[in-house]
């Protein structure tokens, strides 16, 4: 495990679908959330007292009010709730390993999915 501050950090990747996630969506943006292909989510597994921790700071408090996973409080030495929901199992990169995390290019589908989850989730904040 990779030493920072005092802890020792794991890369965890998640494999998830945009299209499962329980959220209203407009329409359009359901349309398009059901073509994108698995997609992958990065968080970390910290070792806290001998216990490998999830941390996933990934969403802001104010996307809460449409059902994600929003992380409010944290003490420090339990999990956080993960942002995704899973459709396959965790894999653990040690830091040294992150160049085998690369990212997909996307594709014409993926980067019109993503500028409108964009659009939606900053008229959401408002």
């Amino acid at each position: 495990m990779y030493q920072r501050i005092g802890l020792e950090v794991l890369y965890a990747v998640y494999p998830y679908r945009w299209d499962e996630f329980q959220l209203p969506y407009p329409p359009e943006l359901r349309e398009l959330a059901k073509a994108m292909p698995i997609s992958y989510h990065l968080a970390c597994k910290v070792d806290i007292d001998g216990r490998l921790v999830l941390i996933d700071a990934t969403l802001d408090p104010a996307l809460q009010k449409v059902g994600l996973p929003v992380n409010e409080e944290w003490d420090g030495i339990r999990d956080t709730l993960l942002a995704v929901n899973p459709c396959g199992e965790e894999q653990l990169y040690h830091p040294s390993e992150a160049y085998l995390m690369q990212p997909r290019v996307a594709d014409e589908k993926s980067l019109a999915f993503y500028n409108e989850l964009n659009s939606w989730l900053e008229k959401v904040r408002e």
